[in-house]
């Protein structure tokens, strides 16, 4: 369910009774061009049979309570022009509307307290209203997931005052918790730009959040067409400082390392990343890769096959046949031909050594 469907929930429990113009003019003080529906809520009418046998004797706060309610659950409403016209007609109406939000909160009825807070912020556009809607929308987004949506909508709209830092907090720690570091980094930055108090906490989170940013841009580097790995070594090195119990940061500069061909700098990062975590099959891959680079194809083989093993991968497998062809043993190379043409036979590297191993003398017959 999204929030709007939420929300329209929210209203069914409101009755909507049609008032004439001329009424509403009695009652407000408002001249308006139609008959409008004035909402209440059903359940100070359930709960009164005074009001159930004579609509007359309802309350005109109800209303007024009514039309903040629906304010802040639909900002598209048919009747929100006429809503708005009424309410700022008599400047008490925003103080009433508070002491009810205070009923709201002090009966732990937050999300009531939260729509007409919500209500009350499109007559009361402000920083300091702002501040208690982002703060409320933030706990009760971490109650139901189904405020994440308002959320974003609430930090959007604040994010366009002037000079207004807390937004842009909120919205790190979500763009954080959403993986988008990014959008996370800049949203702190901003927050210190629009004069945000650069608490410990906020320096930790940003020192965090560059730390991960210049991670994924250094990977980023070794991946893209062409890879630039001294670009990416100048981003991920400084990184051991913040990230250096993690193997996937020394295997990634170990990849720019082998990319540069100084196969002895990758293979001591490699060390240091199977010191950290032996389970990861990349970097067990990798070593086998720097060793044949070296020619090593004994040691290449120990970790291709341990790699190979543990994924059944055809790319694997073909370094495993270029090894096996380099050390002379045709034997294991057919082998693992066959694997590998079991596991891709229009793979173009499996292809390109099923026709080198062809052409090596005594070989054709057994492929054949």
């Amino acid at each position: 369910m999204d929030i709007r469907s939420y929300f329209a929930e929210k209203l069914s429990g409101f009755l909507f009774l049609e008032i004439s113009k001329r009424n509403v003019e009695k009652i407000f003080g408002v001249r308006i061009s139609e008959n409008i529906y004035l909402p209440v809520n059903s359940k100070y009418i359930v709960n009164n049979i005074k009001f159930k046998r004579n609509m007359d004797e309802i309350p005109v706060g109800y209303f007024i309570e009514g039309m903040y309610y629906v304010l802040g659950a639909d900002e598209n409403f048919k009747f929100d022009k006429y809503y708005k016209d009424i309410l700022i007609s008599h400047e008490d109406n925003n103080k009433f509307i508070k002491g009810v939000i205070s009923k709201n909160i002090k009966d732990k009825d937050y999300e009531d307290a939260y729509i007409n807070l919500k209500g009350l912020s499109v007559l009361e556009d402000t920083k300091k209203i702002y501040d208690k809607l982002i703060i409320m929308v933030d706990e009760m987004r971490k109650k139901n997931n189904v405020y994440r949506e308002e959320e974003l909508n609430v930090l959007e709209k604040a994010e366009g005052k002037e000079n207004y830092a807390l937004p842009y907090f909120y919205e790190a720690i979500l763009k954080k918790e959403d993986g988008d570091y990014e959008r996370a980094l800049f949203c702190i930055n901003s927050y210190i730009k629009n004069g945000g108090k650069e608490t410990i906490e906020v320096t930790d989170l940003k020192q965090w959040l560059i730390s991960i940013v210049n991670y994924d841009r250094g990977k980023e580097l070794l991946e893209g067409t062409p890879a630039n790995p001294t670009k990416a070594l100048k981003l991920l090195i400084p990184l051991m400082d913040t990230l250096g119990d993690s193997a996937l940061l020394y295997y990634y500069i170990a990849v720019a390392y082998r990319m540069l061909e100084n196969y002895e700098k990758a293979i001591y990062y490699l060390n240091e990343a199977l010191n950290i975590d032996s389970s990861i099959v990349e970097i067990v891959n990798e070593m086998g890769i720097n060793y044949a680079s070296l020619g090593d194809y004994e040691t290449a083989v120990a970790y291709l096959r341990k790699a190979f093993e543990a994924t059944k991968s055809v790319e694997i497998c073909t370094n495993l046949i270029m090894c096996y062809l380099n050390l002379g043993n045709l034997k294991d190379a057919k082998i693992h031909l066959e694997m590998a043409k079991k596991l891709n036979p229009k793979d173009e590297v499996v292809i390109q050594l099923e026709n080198i191993i062809k052409n090596i003398p005594n070989s054709k017959k057994h492929l054949e």
